[in-house]
């Protein structure tokens, strides 16, 4: 049991999910967790990235809209996000965006395909390895009180768009920085769970809420361990 003061708990359940997605998606690579997050969530689905002065800002889902062949979508191409396929090298429009609940029949699923030809993908959840650049970009404090912007190093891919070049960066990529955690890209995120600095690590809802950072480290852990 941890008690939490009222108003706080948010900073709580970031620090749990911060443990989470170090040992279970970046400092193990958990299988389960890998093929669950590629197929059943918005981790791979590509994000733009808007500039706003010296930094970035997320703007909205890739779209096959965005392309000049609108990657072969003429049935409601605004409606039809997109990934990187690691297996092809190439960026995909895959089955299951609500693009194809209406108008086609047989894709509306998640069956991990490039809905084009059906052929199988292997959704890309982080640009790391393959980056094209690292950008700044600027993510909102998740914390009463606080009104500061976040910056963050994230990893971004190029796409050429209809108008124009684009940065695209993954949900998983833009959420793993948002939650502090270190991947070497620059600046100088957490790399343990004793840093008070960096939102949002054990030890720094220690100081907002006064639970223990045991008790949140061990408790990340055991949400994880039972998914």
């Amino acid at each position: 049991w941890m008690p939490v003061r009222q108003g706080t708990d948010s900073a709580a359940f970031l620090a749990m999910g911060h443990v989470a997605l170090r040992e279970f998606y970046i400092e193990k690579q958990d299988p389960y967790f890998q093929e669950y997050a590629r197929k059943y969530t918005d981790f791979p689905i590509l994000v733009t990235l808007r500039k706003d002065g010296d930094r970035y800002v997320t703007d909205r889902y890739l779209r096959a809209s965005d392309f000049s062949d609108k990657m072969g979508q003429e049935n409601n191409p605004e409606w039809k996000t997109v990934v990187y396929d690691a297996k092809s090298k190439a960026f995909v429009c895959p089955n299951g965006s609500i693009g194809f609940r209406w108008g086609e029949d047989g894709k509306w699923n998640l069956l991990p395909k490039n809905s084009v030809d059906q052929d199988e993908i292997e959704a890309e959840l982080t640009a790391l390895e393959g980056r094209d650049e690292v950008v700044t970009v600027a993510f909102p404090h998740f914390t009463p009180g606080e009104d500061e912007l976040l910056m963050r190093n994230v990893p971004v891919r190029k796409v050429q768009g209809a108008e124009g070049e684009m940065l695209v960066a993954t949900v998983f990529d833009l959420q793993v920085a948002q939650y502090g955690i270190d991947r070497g890209l620059g600046d100088n995120l957490a790399t343990d769970y004793d840093n008070e600095n960096i939102p949002y690590t054990p030890a720094w809802q220690e100081k907002v809420t006064g639970v223990k950072r045991d008790y949140i480290i061990r408790t990340g852990r055991e949400f994880a361990d039972n998914a």
